[in-house]
């Protein structure tokens, strides 16, 4: 509303006092709408926040984690048996004792893992025996797990290199890595690539590197690796892992889930080759590896 002025009041005096109050309600109108719009926004996140707890973070029962890698490279094989635990707990991951631990392959082949504590088993000095199937049994309190994986040929790393790549948009300036090797014809083979910088292994979620043959399947491939950086005076290890099509789809989608959101709770587990509701994996697989380093200038 603007004030009716008195004629003792000049017209400067009038217009100032006016376009004050016209500017005075102007904000307290728009600090009105504002306050409801916020208002609105809060209520629905509000809303929407408990939601996602109701559905999303309730307590469930604990699960079995098996980790299982059985390394032809080495001929080793090692277990890690854990237990999942509560959302809402601090405490630390359990580590399963006291669990047997089997291998087999065919009626003839079973052996007993060795339990060397925290949770962790162990068979070394096994032979290789490519193109075959092998079975691992995990019994913990009269439950057992099982998981199957086959042993594919290695695949040779013909070479590594390196190059220079400038700093980019989601990329910092550093050395990267290229690989170059290539693929048996006729046949599917999936990878996995890890790589190791002054023998620690890069080992975040950007570094799940698993891919098939699909679109190159018989030819020669060259693979720059972008997200392992190195800089001068570093020594660069990478294993080229010939691994079978089950494990190929438990690292696909765990790198799926790992970078959907990262550092929020998964949404789904990724796809596991263990039986009975385990979480986790069991890999046969046979490696070949090579070592450059970065030198000085």
């Amino acid at each position: 509303m603007i004030t009716q002025f008195t004629g003792n009041q000049s017209i400067l005096q009038q217009f100032k006092l006016n376009l004050h109050q016209l500017f005075f309600h102007y904000y307290k109108s728009l600090f009105r709408i504002s306050f409801m719009l916020l208002t609105a926004v809060f209520l629905f996140l509000h809303t929407g926040c408990e939601k996602v707890i109701d559905v999303d973070l309730n307590e469930s029962e604990p699960a079995i984690v098996v980790e299982g890698n059985l390394s032809f490279g080495g001929g080793e094989l090692e277990v890690k048996v854990s237990k999942t635990g509560s959302y809402f707990s601090d405490d630390s991951i359990e580590k399963i004792e006291n669990a047997e631990v089997y291998l087999e392959n065919g009626p003839a082949y079973r052996l007993k893992a060795e339990e060397t504590g925290n949770g962790l088993y162990k068979l070394t000095g096994l032979p290789a025996n490519p193109n075959s199937t092998y079975r691992l049994t995990v019994k913990v309190n009269e439950e057992e797990y099982t998981g199957v994986s086959e042993l594919n040929p290695v695949v040779k790393l013909d070479s590594m290199n390196y190059e220079y790549m400038q700093e980019q948009v989601f990329f910092d300036g550093g050395y990267r890595l290229l690989l170059y090797f290539n693929d048996p014809p006729g046949v599917e083979n999936y990878y996995r690539v890890k790589v190791y910088r002054n023998g620690e292994p890069f080992n975040s979620a950007d570094d799940i590197i698993v891919f098939d043959d699909s679109s190159f399947n018989g030819k020669g491939l060259r693979l720059r690796l972008r997200t392992q950086r190195f800089e001068q005076g570093d020594t660069a290890n990478v294993e080229l892992l010939s691994i079978d099509r089950n494990t190929w789809e438990y690292f696909t989608t765990l790198d799926e889930i790992a970078n959907l959101n990262p550092g929020s709770p998964s949404p789904a587990n990724p796809i596991s080759n263990l039986s009975n509701g385990a979480l986790g994996y069991f890999s046969v697989w046979a490696m070949s590896s090579a070592e450059i380093v970065i030198p000085e200038q």
